[in-house]
């Protein structure tokens, strides 16, 4: 199995073409020769139109959706671009409003879609028979003939800015997912804090984000726009202030995509690529090793395709951006799955000027004892956790846990759980500034403490 990874700058999402009515393209259509098509209706001579159209599951599968339309029933079919998994679609369009009832090739009803065609651009929600899962499906109009199937990524970034407030240095990375789902960081010199950030782009280029503190807490909300020019407006409102950030655009990591889908299941896995190629090699060889496992899992399955198991078996792989500058790199990968009920957790932390991972030995002298020293500060702070003496259940989770993941940040070193479906996950930060008298003077991350 080999990855399809995208190349080049990666753009923000673009509005859809402007639309054309329903009516407008109907007339302009010519007769419709797809067999098929036309041997979905009794009478081929009523089609009036049929239309194709190519979009995305949830942003992440690519799909294909021909139609065809008598003036009263819609009919067509539903095709994963991939594996060519395909569904018979029958239906009825009023106006613009679509509500169709999905077949396997076997007759067996498998789910609904529902939503609305406005021109080119189709827009539905669709559930399983009955109605326990969910999606959303995005489309817009395309030529006639199979087409090639495009890269999960295309979209997708991880961004990096700089600036200045109040003579410090202000840094921020911004990964965009599906979606347009953002996250990553921002470093403030002049707070020395690291705040996790979680929100979303907008289809007019702005956005909207929550800033956390070390236990999750929003304790502010940014805004702004991505300009034209690179350049990003970040206005902060929290904790009674008022701050702008005038960011530049500094760096950009082009984006590693594997997605498939079919009939019972489909996985997905999506993450920044950094310029060094010993690194890039280690986060493939993770991401590879994660999709064979789930193609063994899913060949154990014997159960035959069925109105029951469709879509049921999903996992999903993403990365979070910890740290990044010129030097380093740090992420966290995070897998998870519907059919073990357990999430995966894979820490990275590199050297980008010499490719090797940095480890907890490159960073403390040889007298100290780093394990028994952070087993004792895990042991202490994890009670502070606003749900460690109010949630037994998450008390409990947390011990038998652990935090077995370490990465690096600009305020210290950060111990984290494995994810959690309920309540995420959980880190604690154990600041430099606490640390620094076992800290090498020569460590990969120095020039944080060395100030």
């Amino acid at each position: 199995m080999s990855l399809t990874i995208l190349s080049g700058a990666a753009a923000a999402a673009q509005s859809p073409p402007a639309a054309k009515t329903v009516s407008q393209t109907a007339k302009s259509a010519p007769a419709v020769k797809d067999t098929a098509l036309t041997k979905l209706f009794e009478k081929p001579a009523d089609i009036k139109w049929g239309r194709y159209f190519r979009g995305r599951v949830d942003d992440v599968s690519e799909v294909q959706v021909s139609l065809a339309y008598d003036g009263k029933n819609c009919r067509g079919w539903f095709t994963y671009a991939k594996t060519r998994t395909r569904f018979k679609l029958d239906g009825v369009l009023n106006a613009q409003k679509l509500e169709m009832r999905e077949y396997d090739t076997k007759g067996a009803l498998t789910g609904y879609l529902t939503g609305t065609l406005k021109g080119e651009l189709m827009e539905l929600d669709w559930s399983n028979h009955n109605g326990a899962l969910g999606s959303k499906i995005t489309a817009v109009e395309v030529g006639v003939g199979r087409m090639n199937p495009t890269n999960c990524g295309d979209d997708k970034w991880t961004n990096r800015y700089t600036a200045r407030f109040r003579n410090a240095p202000v840094e921020l990375v911004l990964s965009r997912a599906h979606n347009g789902a953002l996250s990553g960081y921002l470093w403030v010199g002049l707070d020395g804090k690291t705040h996790v950030l979680r929100g979303k782009m907008n289809d007019d280029q702005s956005y909207q984000l929550d800033a956390l503190n070390n236990t999750g807490k929003a304790v502010a909300t940014l805004m702004g726009n991505f300009g034209a020019d690179r350049k990003m407006t970040c206005n902060w409102r929290g904790g009674g202030e008022m701050r702008t950030f005038d960011l530049s655009f500094k760096d950009m990591l082009v984006t590693g995509c594997f997605d498939h889908a079919d009939y019972r299941s489909s996985y997905d896995v999506l993450y920044p690529r950094t310029r060094c190629e010993s690194c890039n090699t280690q986060l493939d060889r993770c991401v590879n090793n994660w999709v064979e496992r789930c193609k063994s899992s899913l060949a154990a399955k014997k159960e035959q395709p069925n109105a029951n198991n469709r879509a049921t078996l999903r996992a999903s792989g993403w990365m979070d951006v910890e740290c990044w500058t010129e030097d380093m790199f740090s992420g966290l990968f995070t897998f998870t799955d519907t059919w073990s009920g357990k999430a995966e957790g894979i820490a990275f932390n590199f050297d980008l000027k010499t490719g090797e991972t940095i480890t907890v030995q490159d960073l403390f002298v040889k007298s100290f004892n780093s394990k028994n020293w952070m087993d004792e500060y895990i042991k202490k702070e994890s009670p502070k956790l606003p749900a460690f003496a109010a949630d037994p259940v998450f008390r409990e989770w947390l011990v038998r846990e652990g935090f077995p993941l370490i990465t690096l940040r600009h305020d210290g070193l950060v111990f984290s759980t494995l994810f959690h479906s309920e309540y995420g996950r959980q880190q604690l930060l154990a600041p430099y500034d606490l640390l620094k008298p076992y800290l090498k003077r020569d460590s990969p991350v120095a020039v944080f403490y060395q100030k």
